[in-house]
């Protein structure tokens, strides 16, 4: 088959060629965009309820956990006074730790600290070092 030289494939400037634009249907939706919406709002239907339900789960959850937490709480009471201990609970100031005493109830002699105070006495001293010096533990002299 043989094309002449003045035949081209390419279209007039301005001219469709056969191809249908959207601007060409008057602003009417089509029925697959109308379908893709429904879709659309039904997929964001479901996350909301699905999100509702995990919220929910997790408030139960938390009820149950603090059900627990206070079960347990008076168990360690109970265990504690069986036993003729002491517990006591303190802020050292100096190293800002959390710090556990358990006692012997009729002598007051400490029979556990967490963490001990030698321990403390480290974190307080690191405390004062990073005080005095901003850049770390670490200390170049010359």
């Amino acid at each position: 088959m043989e094309i002449p030289s003045n035949a081209s494939n390419i279209q007039p400037y301005g001219s469709n060629g056969g191809i249908k634009l959207a601007s060409e249907n008057n602003g009417a939706p089509s029925v697959s965009s109308r379908k893709e919406s429904n879709r659309a709002s039904e997929i964001n239907q479901r996350h909301v309820q699905s999100v509702e339900a995990t919220i929910e789960l997790v408030k139960q959850r938390e009820k149950l956990n603090q059900q627990e937490r206070e079960m347990i709480v008076e168990q360690m009471n109970d265990f504690i006074s069986s036993i003729n201990t002491g517990l006591s609970f303190r802020v050292d100031e100096q190293s800002g730790r959390d710090v556990v005493t358990i006692y012997e109830a009729s002598t007051g002699d400490i029979i556990r600290q967490i963490p001990e105070e030698e321990m403390l006495e480290v974190l307080r001293r690191l405390r004062d070092q990073a005080a005095r010096y901003s850049s770390g533990l670490v200390i170049d002299k010359v």
